[in-house]
């Protein structure tokens, strides 16, 4: 390695038991449930037997709103990687992070290990609600830690036209130093989506977000109350056309399952095409976290969608990321890596420097760093 590779997604957090930032453990455990509700990587499972179970009681299907969620399931974060629940008279569980993390926690420290281990410089720490509100965390850690984290500021998504949030956003950029700007779609079930992100109420985020020139990280879903993927990315197609200077990262990557045919080639819809060619849009190459769960290690059938990726829209709109330390319930750190470094070989030199640290690095200025 003749440069320091750079982790475009990873992930440090305190014990997920606990209110990590929010103002109080009610609030993380609301977002929490509603988030392993629609979580589809990893199956439910029935407690006493681990056999996959397909009724979902943790929410109504019906009601996207805070109110469509199941107050009497007993949602709680368990150990060893576990979220549980007791609801129909049945005890289940989702297996969201990897078996080891016994207390569901992430420390600086741990990460920036596994990180030496696994080769990697810096890592862009996301600041995710199941996790919590993590901007504090972040700052501690690139002081603990010089050069190894950059870190993302967040914003609870349904009241983002709030001054009090508008407030938070700026202090996190500015005191705490945070480099960006997370958004999760998912976190519209605060009102119901009854307002989507290029609603014009939430303009003033965007467009102080445009004038600090600060990268937004976009979380979608592909299956929500906004509908599917492509419509998904209207919405942001929207926002790009309002605001051109504003720069933007399509987190987890291309879904291109959704896009592959028979053959392995990939047919994008028209809109994602759009914004990967003319849009100030890049995304992450991030397979492993989607991928884990339908096949082993190296994932050979990704990386024809790679090659096509990168010989369509160019070596500069991607970037490599792992989401460490979720990702180790599939795979190690390392090979989160190795599937593409070590098997990628249509990628030269320069794109393997762009995808692996330059374009990564350029998203933020240089006092991020």
């Amino acid at each position: 390695m003749t440069f320091g590779i750079v982790d475009i997604h990873c992930h440090i957090f305190p014990p997920l038991a606990g209110a990590s930032g929010f103002p109080d453990v009610e609030t993380h455990r609301l977002h929490q449930q509603r988030s392993m509700h629609v979580h589809g990587n990893q199956p439910y499972r029935r407690l006493k037997d681990d056999s996959v179970i397909q009724n979902r009681p943790l929410w109504n299907a019906e009601d996207p709103s805070e109110a469509g969620r199941n107050a009497n399931a007993g949602f709680k974060v368990g150990r060893c990687g576990r979220f549980e629940w007791s609801a129909d008279g049945e005890d289940g569980y989702v297996q969201f992070l990897p078996p080891y993390m016994a207390d569901m926690s992430a420390p600086a420290e741990i990460i920036v290990r596994q990180m030496d281990y696994a080769g990697i410089a810096t890592a862009v720490l996301q600041n995710e609600h199941i996790y919590g509100n993590l901007a504090e965390d972040f700052a501690s850690a690139r002081a603990q830690y010089p050069g190894r984290f950059i870190g993302l500021a967040q914003v609870e998504e349904s009241f983002a036209d709030r001054d009090a949030e508008l407030a938070r956003v700026a202090d996190e950029l500015d005191r705490l130093d945070m480099a960006g700007l997370y958004y999760t779609t998912t976190g519209l079930f605060r009102d119901g989506y009854r307002r989507l992100p290029d609603d014009p109420s939430f303009g003033p985020l965007w467009r102080e977000m445009a004038r600090r020139d600060v990268p937004i990280f976009w979380v979608h879903s592909a299956k929500s109350p906004i509908g599917t993927y492509e419509d998904e990315m209207r919405h942001l197609a929207r926002i790009v056309e309002r605001h051109p200077t504003l720069r933007h990262v399509l987190v987890h990557g291309i879904p291109t399952a959704l896009y592959a045919r028979e053959d392995g080639t990939l047919d994008l819809p028209d809109v994602l095409t759009r914004l990967l060619t003319e849009g100030p849009v890049s995304a992450e190459i991030l397979y492993p976290i989607g991928w884990g769960g339908r096949m082993a290690y190296p994932y050979t059938a990704v990386l024809p969608h790679v090659r096509q990726l990168v010989e369509t829209f160019g070596a500069d709109r991607f970037m490599w990321g792992s989401d460490m330390p979720n990702v180790e319930r599939y795979c190690t750190y390392r090979q989160s890596l190795a599937y593409l470094w070590d098997h990628a070989d249509f990628l030269n030199e320069q794109e393997r420097r762009l995808i692996f640290r330059d374009n990564a690095l350029r998203l933020f200025s240089p006092t991020d760093l």
